[in-house]
């Protein structure tokens, strides 16, 4: 199951949208876990960020590792950053969102993006994700 808390406000239509790829992502991955997926401001995961990493900046997306038999973990996307950077990657925000949201996935199973090496494969793995899900037809700019 994919959960989705807003503490920040985003329309339902887009939520919906969220909700949908994300199934696709997870399934593609084959993960039977639970997700959690919960959309912050700049502040908050900046709190966050400073809680439990020790940066005190914001950041795009954060996630979380449970990794129990039937909870994967959760992701925290700031919503604020992935607007900001939907316009200055001149992407749809429903592209933006579901980068971070695999990006997110991709750390919760394991990925990491730490040196240049695993960086490389990480992203490799989200470019591969995208295409084989079609998901480039989405990143045309909305604005």
């Amino acid at each position: 199951m994919i959960r989705i808390y807003r503490e920040t406000k985003i329309n339902n239509n887009l939520i919906s949208r969220i909700r949908y790829y994300t199934k696709k992502i997870v399934d593609y991955l084959c993960i039977k876990q639970d997700i959690t997926i919960v959309f912050v401001s700049d502040e908050e995961i900046k709190k966050l960020n400073k809680k439990f990493f020790n940066k005190n900046n914001t950041t795009n997306v954060i996630s979380f590792p449970i990794n129990d038999k039937n909870y994967l973990g959760e992701i925290y996307i700031s919503f604020d950053t992935a607007k900001k950077e939907a316009k200055e990657w001149k992407v749809s925000l429903i592209f933006e969102i579901l980068y971070l949201i695999i990006h997110g996935i991709l750390h919760l199973i394991g990925y990491d993006d730490l040196d240049p090496e695993n960086e490389k494969i990480m992203e490799d793995k989200e470019i591969e994700i995208v295409k084989n899900l079609n998901l480039n037809r989405l990143r045309k700019s909305e604005n």
